[in-house]
């Protein structure tokens, strides 16, 4: 069956963001389908804004003062992608050259929705997910942005081509979103087959849109066994490793209220070193570790602690068992809630003492829940329970 996968990809310093791209694709080939990714880039598919509403901020006191805003925001935004492209030009990690090795793509890359509409990609089945696909918010206002909306929810190619999704991630609590996403969103979950989220949260905003069939699934990234992930730096010539205990601190680009100077500190109390990686336009004044993908997951399985905002992250550390912390995003963190349902364990987020760090986990109920998941078949019986029978 041929499975066209629509999810986030093009970021060269996201960790998470091209492991779940890979873990799903490499998932579904190895159950014998021909999956591949769409290369769509939503990154300049907005809508311009039209001379009239041009107009209307110039005269009208508020809209003008939010539209300074904006361009003051936009500019400091605008700084830190010029010294984030001087970074990954002093500092490859190299992201194009593991999708090169591990990714199927399609020919063509999409700029735009009208692209996907005009030119289809070929499939029996589109995927959307996992990752925040459904999170608009992280591009700007629905209004602005509805082309990718469009996009992530499928709305391209013949009526005849199955729609699924798969752990898809709205990032949102339902009361956080806004009325014009919700009435796009009712009228699009309508061409699904099949819809799957991932946190739990999601179910509740499926509800409000009118879906009340939708199911709560892992993240891609749980279904592979770790061998999987160690032979992608086994698979490496070489790897930098370090000669001294230290912790692993990785950082996205989310905002967090916690010093990063008591990390060192902590870790000088406990006399081992930092690994910091960072993600996401992340500055700061730190030292920085620039690893591939595959010496990330090595560094990370090789930690005495792991650090970290990142939900992928945390994931990995449950997979290698690792003693980790939290550190809380500000806002909802509903991504790690659900992980923390899902695995039975109390909440890791770090607090000024880092005793969380020293709590004991049950690991052997970690790997039975991880266990419970790859046989449960969540994926399989999308594909052969669902797919196959419409």
């Amino acid at each position: 069956m041929k499975i066209g996968i629509m999810t986030f990809w093009w970021d060269e310093d996201n960790y998470g963001q091209t492991l779940q791209c890979y873990a799903l694709q490499k998932y579904l080939r190895d159950a014998g389908h021909d999956a591949y990714l769409i290369r769509y880039d939503p990154r300049n598919d907005f809508i311009k804004s039209s001379v009239w509403s041009k107009i209307v901020k110039a005269f009208n006191p508020i809209e003008l003062y939010k539209f300074l805003l904006h361009l003051y925001k936009n500019s400091l935004y605008k700084k830190r992608i010029i010294a984030d492209i001087r970074e990954k030009r002093d500092h490859p990690r190299d992201f194009d050259k593991f999708m090169d090795k591990y990714i199927i793509r399609s020919e063509r890359k999409y700029s735009s929705y009208i692209e996907l509409v005009e030119n289809p990609p070929a499939a029996d089945v589109y995927i959307v997910g996992s990752d925040q696909v459904w999170n608009a918010g992280i591009f700007g206002k629905t209004s602005k942005v509805r082309n990718i909306v469009y996009s992530y929810f499928l709305n391209f190619g013949d009526s005849s081509i199955k729609r699924v999704s798969y752990a898809a991630s709205f990032g949102k609590e339902k009361e956080e979103l806004d009325d014009d996403f919700i009435g796009v969103a009712t009228v699009l979950l309508k061409k699904f087959d099949y819809i799957s989220v991932r946190e739990k949260s999601g179910l509740e905003i499926c509800k409000q849109c009118g879906f009340n069939n939708a199911e709560w699934v892992p993240d891609p990234t749980l279904l592979l066994e770790k061998d999987i992930y160690r032979f992608l730096y086994r698979n490496e010539g070489t790897i930098r490793k370090s000669d001294k205990p230290y912790c692993f601190l990785y950082l996205v680009g989310n905002s967090i209220e916690f010093s990063l100077e008591t990390i060192y500190e902590w870790a000088k109390s406990k006399n081992i070193g930092v690994l910091y990686v960072t993600a996401n336009l992340r500055q700061d004044e730190f030292v920085k570790t620039y690893a591939t993908i595959p010496e990330w997951i090595y560094l990370l399985e090789h930690a005495e602690y792991v650090i970290t905002n990142s939900y992928h992250c945390t994931i990995f550390s449950l997979l290698f068992e690792k003693n980790f912390g939290i550190i809380p995003l500000i806002g909802k963190n509903t991504r790690f809630s659900s992980l923390f349902q899902l695995f039975d364990i109390g909440n890791r987020f770090i607090s000024a003492d880092f005793s969380i760090l020293n709590m004991e986990i049950d690991w052997q109920s970690i790997s039975n829940t991880f266990e419970n998941i790859r046989n449960s078949c969540y994926f399989s019986k999308i594909i052969d329970g669902v797919i196959e029978c419409l």
